[in-house]
């Protein structure tokens, strides 16, 4: 019995096609955040996944997008409309790329994956120059207080920004926090009004009509839910793109378990030692944790594959802690995360187990000791 017949050397991989048309919307979309015309040519990286989509799509029989411009619009259709057989590109059926014009989390991580867009937040200009300046002053609350700022308030009005860089801890960070807000894009306002969404505290953007309101942060815990209203003459500022998808979501969890934590009387520390780690638990034998927030636990398991985070060599445990949100979404995350990256798997140095799971190993050691 013969195989398969082995796809043509000139066929392109779909997971390389689809990470680089990622990439490249995520770099239209920042050229064209700034409100001016846009002007050719377009990203490289969207022509090239154009070629590479329309060899797939020859291969396949399939109809091609003709342009830049239908495969923009095809993006905004779930994987699973399309006519192009993606099997292989870490993309779920009911994910798009865009979402009312918007790169989507799932485009976010499909074009890190490039290797470019997270940056490996570590390696992140912005992120490195705040830990940098915060360890040079000795100043770790700093650094904590920087965190916090960005996951609490995604969206902030301009007067309360500069309230908050008179705070002794951010006013050493305020060029840096400046930098991490760009102001609230022209579409975010209607009727001379700019919204906030209560769920995550970023914006809610009108739709065509301006009067259907939506909240941009698809991990948002309670999207429906309006915040405050801001006047647009007074200006707001919005948190950067990949700093909301990789440091407000799963900072949003790591807030709710060092709460919930300390309720039990036990040592809990945020970001230690500089980004050491996400959340270290008890002060002997510690527990440590790296909080992730990603929508597709595939394409985790293979962020993971490449690069897990070093385990301090005094930590008892440490894990890999998927946050509610996620786990609410695709209740078998953690299962499909494990069989997909066994480096991550019950047995191992680091383990993946979810945000509710890791509280209650926590509530569990703390009974044994009592």
């Amino acid at each position: 019995m013969t195989g398969s017949p082995a796809a043509p050397s000139w066929l392109p991989d779909p997971q390389i096609a689809v990470a680089q048309l990622a990439s490249g919307i995520l770099e239209y979309a920042q050229q064209t955040a700034s409100g001016d015309a846009f002007r050719l040519p377009y990203p490289a990286n969207l022509q090239l996944a154009l070629d590479r989509l329309t060899l797939l799509a020859w291969h396949q029989d399939a109809t091609a997008p003709a342009s830049v411009m239908e495969l923009l619009q095809l993006a905004q259709e779930p994987f699973g409309d399309w006519k192009i057989d993606l099997t292989g590109a870490d993309a779920d059926p009911d994910e798009s790329l865009l979402i009312y014009g918007r790169p989507t989390a799932a485009c976010e991580e499909l074009g890190s994956l490039r290797g470019d867009v997270e940056g490996e937040i570590r390696e992140n200009a912005l992120l490195r120059a705040v830990m940098d300046k915060a360890r040079a002053a000795q100043a770790p609350h700093s650094y904590v207080a920087f965190r916090e700022l960005l996951i609490r308030q995604p969206a902030i009005a301009a007067i309360e920004l500069d309230a908050r860089l008179a705070d002794p801890d951010l006013a050493l960070l305020a060029n840096e926090v400046r930098q991490a807000y760009v102001e609230a894009p022209p579409e975010a306002m209607a009727d001379g009004v700019i919204r906030t969404c209560r769920g995550c505290g970023g914006l809610r953007l009108p739709m065509d009509d301006d009067r259907t309101w939506f909240c941009e942060d698809e991990t948002c815990p309670a999207p429906g839910t309006a915040g405050a209203d801001h006047p647009a003459s007074e200006g707001v500022w919005w948190l950067r793109r990949e700093l909301r998808t990789f440091i407000t979501a799963p900072g949003r969890a790591e807030l709710r378990i060092a709460d919930a934590i300390g309720k039990l009387g036990v040592p809990v520390a945020l970001w230690p030692d500089f980004d050491a780690c996400d959340i270290s638990v008890f002060e002997e034998r510690p527990w440590v944790a790296d909080v992730k927030a990603w929508r597709s636990p595939v394409r985790l398991a293979r962020r993971l594959r490449e690069r897990l985070f070093t385990v301090p060599s005094e930590a008892e445990r440490a894990y890999v802690v998927i946050g509610r949100e996620q786990v609410t979404a695709h209740p078998r995350y953690v299962a499909r995360l494990r069989k997909a990256c066994p480096q991550v798997r019950p047995g191992q140095r680091i383990v993946a187990v979810s945000e509710a799971e890791f509280i209650t190993a926590v509530k569990r050691r703390v009974e044994a000791e009592a």
